[in-house]
């Protein structure tokens, strides 16, 4: 653990450097935890409307790029948001990330949960990380 928290200090110290890491830094719990809600938005949306609706919804998160928008931004405020002190809610953001992946539950295979898996272990470990002496307070 020790080691990893001089790797995250040291991160830190990089991201302080960039000009829009305080703008970021304001609204990153906002922005991690918006992105989610914005996931599984598209993923109810594609299980519950009709067919007929797809190639509106493809329209609106892919033509207009908005899910890769939100996969991008999702990803920046987990690296800043691991980085600051609202690193102890970083491990429900991956397991949520993780359930979205997983939703709607159909069509499961050993393939499709590694990828989950992988968030909920990285999940397991921050969550440790944050309940130990060395994470950042």
């Amino acid at each position: 653990m020790q080691q990893f928290s001089k790797v995250v200090t040291e991160l830190g110290n990089w991201f302080q450097t960039m000009k829009w890491y305080p703008f970021i830094r304001a609204i990153e719990l906002q922005l991690l935890f918006g992105a989610l809600v914005i996931k599984l938005l598209r993923e109810l949306l594609y299980a519950f409307l009709p067919v007929s609706t797809f190639s509106t919804l493809n329209t609106i998160f892919y033509t207009i790029p908005v899910a890769a928008l939100v996969h991008v931004v999702f990803l920046l405020t987990v690296w800043t948001t691991l980085v600051s002190n609202n690193a102890k809610y970083m491990p429900y953001a991956l397991w949520a990330y993780a359930f979205i992946m997983l939703f709607p539950f159909t069509g499961l295979s050993l393939s499709g949960m590694i990828t989950p898996a992988v968030y909920v272990y990285l999940g397991y470990a921050l969550f440790r990380y944050s309940a130990s002496s060395y994470a950042l307070k």
